[in-house]
C-alpha cells in the first residue's frame, strides 16, 4: 500500500496571473503559503482484479475493467487521467480522500492531482522531483484535461511553505519567501479563516479570464498587470516584517480583484466582508478565483474574539489551520514504512482502505469452525508472537467471557501464550520454535482448533505447532498480512488481511477477534 498527501494553499496575491493565456506573454507571479489541509492518495495492488476507485468525497465506488476505455469525464476524470498517463489498465485499488471540500478556494484539484501523481508514480516504480511533480499534475489538468485554469495550486501543493512564484513561457520558478524570526508563526496567528457555505466553481471564472486575454482585453491584462505588482508588494511587506502593512495590502488587492468580473464577489460575500472589516480585521479575500468558498481574513490578536464572534453569528463557520513547510509527501511508501508525517486522517483512511477490502465471507466461515468446536465440545487454542501474541490473549479472554450467556455452554478455550513458565521451560531447553508445540503435545485432541496468528505468516513457532495439529486432526485456522507467508498453506482457513504494513494487520486482526467474538455472542443469545 502507498499512501500520498498534498497540502492545500491560501493564496495572497497573484492570482489569474498563472494562467498560459497570461504569463506566456506577460509573465505571472503569485505568492501563497500551504496549509495543514491535505488531500491523501491510497493506491495499493490487487492481483488479477480491475481498476478500483473509491471517493469519500464524491460517495464514489466505481470499476474500470477496462481503463483503456474510460472517458475522461465526471468527478473522477483526474485519477482515471493520471492512471491512462502512467499506462496502470488493471490491478489497483484506489482510495481518495480530501479534508476540505471541493470548491473551497484553496486550490483542492491542484493537492488532488500532485497527491495521485506521487501515489501512482510510485506505485509504477518512478521517482519524481516536486518541481516534476508540479509540472506533471499541471500538464494532466491543463494538458490532458483540458481545464482552463492556472499552475499556482500544482506547484504549491508540490513544494509546499511559503512561495513566491514566477511563471513565463520558459517555466515556472519556486521561490521561497524567506522572513524575520518569529514572522512567520505570527502571520499564522492572524490569519483567520470561514468557510461560507457556498461552492463556486473556478473553472468557470477562469474561463472567462482566459477568453478576455486571448483577445487581449486590455482593461483584463491592465488589472492582472496590477495584481501581479500587488503579489511582488505583499512579498517584500513580510519579509520587512511589516505585516499590518500586508494585512491592508490585502484589503487594497481583493477590491481592486472584484473589478476582474461581477462573478468574483456577491452581496453575500460583500456582507461578510464589511461585517469583518468593522470588527476589526484589516483586509482579507475569498480565496481562489472567487464566488465562494472560503473568506480569509487578516486580523490583530486584541481584535479576533470581535471578528470571530461576528463570522459565526453570520452563520460561518472556522476552519482552524496552521502553515505546512513540506509539500507533497508519502505518508506510507511501497516498503509499508509509515514516515514521520503520518495524522490521523492519513491513518485512517488507509485502515478504511484495508477494511473495505476483507473477505466477508472468509469471516464467518472462521466463526462457524469455533462455534462447532463448542457444539462438539473441543478445545480451542490460540497463539500468537509479539503484538500477535496479545491479540491471540485477547482472543481468548473475549470467547471466554464477552461471549458468555448466563445458563449457556461456553467455549473450551486457551491461550498459549500466557503460561510464561512453561513457555520459557520449552525456550531454554527445547529451542523457541518449540514454545507452543510443547504445550499442544499433552493438550491436543482430536477436533479440537488450533489458531494462529502471524503477521508476516513465516513464524516457526506457530507454523511447528500447526504441523501437530494436522497429525493429530485437530481443525487450523490462521490469521496473516501480506501474501499470507507460509502459514496460508498450513492451515485449513487463512484470514489474510491485505496490506503490507504491520500497523493495519495487527489492528485489523483485532478488529476480526471483536467481529466473531460479537457474532458468536449473538447466536448463543438465539440458541
Amino acid at each position: 500500500m502507498i499512501i500520498s498527501k498534498a497540502p492545500v494553499r491560501l493564496s495572497f496575491g497573484g492570482g489569474g496571473t498563472d494562467l498560459p493565456a497570461y504569463y506566456e506573454r506577460h509573465g505571472g507571479a503569485v505568492l501563497s503559503v500551504t496549509i495543514d489541509k491535505y488531500f491523501y492518495t491510497i493506491v495499493e495492488p490487487v492481483k488479477d482484479a480491475p481498476v478500483e476507485i473509491v471517493s469519500s468525497d464524491y460517495q464514489l465506488h466505481q470499476r474500470f475493467p477496462d481503463m483503456a476505455k474510460a472517458n475522461l469525464s465526471g468527478a473522477l476524470k483526474i485519477p482515471k487521467a493520471v492512471l491512462k498517463r502512467y499506462g496502470v489498465a488493471s490491478g489497483v485499488y484506489m482510495a481518495l480522500k480530501g479534508d476540505v471540500p471541493t470548491g473551497s478556494g484553496l486550490g483542492l484539484s491542484g493537492a488532488v492531482t500532485v497527491s495521485i501523481v506521487q501515489a501512482v508514480a510510485t506505485f509504477t516504480g518512478e521517482s519524481h522531483s516536486k518541481a516534476e511533480l508540479a509540472e506533471i499534475a499541471s500538464d494532466v489538468e491543463i494538458g490532458m484535461l483540458g481545464r482552463p485554469i492556472g499552475m499556482q495550486d500544482q506547484y504549491a501543493a508540490a513544494h509546499g511553505g511559503l512561495n513566491y512564484m514566477t511563471f513565463t513561457k520558459d517555466g515556472v520558478t519556486v521561490t521561497p519567501v524567506t522572513l524575520p524570526d518569529g514572522v512567520l508563526n505570527a502571520l499564522e496567528r492572524r490569519l483567520l479563516l470561514f468557510h461560507t457555505g457556498a461552492q463556486r466553481d473556478s473553472a468557470s471564472i477562469l474561463k472567462g479570464q482566459k477568453k478576455s486575454m486571448e483577445v487581449s482585453d486590455a482593461s483584463v491584462i491592465a488589472t492582472l498587470g496590477v495584481l501581479k505588482e500587488q503579489a511582488a508588494q505583499m512579498r517584500d511587506l513580510l519579509a520587512a516584517g511589516d505585516l499590518d502593512g500586508f494585512g491592508r495590502m490585502l484589503d487594497t488587492a481583493w477590491n481592486f480583484k472584484k473589478s476582474l468580473a461581477k462573478n468574483i464577489s456577491n452581496p453575500d460575500i460583500d456582507g461578510y466582508y464589511a461585517a469583518a472589516r468593522e470588527a476589526g480585521a484589516l483586509g482579507g479575500k475569498i480565496t481562489g478565483a472567487g464566488g465562494g468558498g472560503f473568506l480569509l481574513l487578516y486580523c490583530p490578536p486584541e481584535a479576533q474574539a470581535e471578528v470571530i464572534d461576528a463570522m459565526t453569528g453570520m452563520g460561518l463557520e472556522r476552519l482552524p489551520f496552521c502553515f505546512e513547510t513540506t509539500g507533497a509527501q508519502l505518508t506510507l511508501d511501497h516498503t509499508g514504512q509509515f514516515s514521520a508525517t503520518i495524522t490521523p486522517e492519513g491513518y485512517l483512511l488507509g485502515m478504511r482502505a484495508v477494511v473495505s477490502r476483507l473477505d466477508k465471507d472468509q469471516i464467518g466461515r472462521i466463526a462457524d469452525t469455533i462455534w462447532q468446536a463448542r457444539k462438539e465440545d473441543r478445545q480451542i487454542f490460540i497463539m500468537g508472537n509479539g503484538g500477535s501474541a496479545s491479540t491471540a490473549s485477547h482472543f481468548c479472554s473475549d470467547l471466554s467471557k464477552t461471549t458468555l450467556v448466563p445458563g449457556k455452554k461456553g467455549f473450551r478455550v486457551v491461550p498459549l501464550t500466557d503460561n510464561i513458565p512453561l513457555m520459557t521451560a520449552w525456550g531454554n531447553d527445547a529451542g523457541f520454535e518449540n514454545i507452543f508445540y510443547g504445550q499442544l503435545i499433552n493438550l491436543l485432541n482430536p477436533g479440537d482448533v488450533v489458531v494462529g496468528i502471524s503477521g508476516g505468516g513465516m513464524s516457526p513457532n506457530i507454523l511447528k505447532a500447526l504441523d501437530l495439529a494436522r497429525e493429530r486432526g485437530a481443525r487450523t485456522v490462521g490469521m496473516s498480512g501480506f501474501s499470507g507467508g507460509k502459514l496460508k498453506d498450513a492451515v485449513e482457513e487463512c484470514f489474510i488481511v491485505p496490506s503490507d504494513n504491520y500497523q493495519f494487520i495487527e489492528d485489523v486482526h483485532m478488529i476480526l477477534v471483536h467481529l466473531i467474538a460479537s457474532v458468536l455472542r449473538e447466536r448463543m443469545a438465539r440458541e
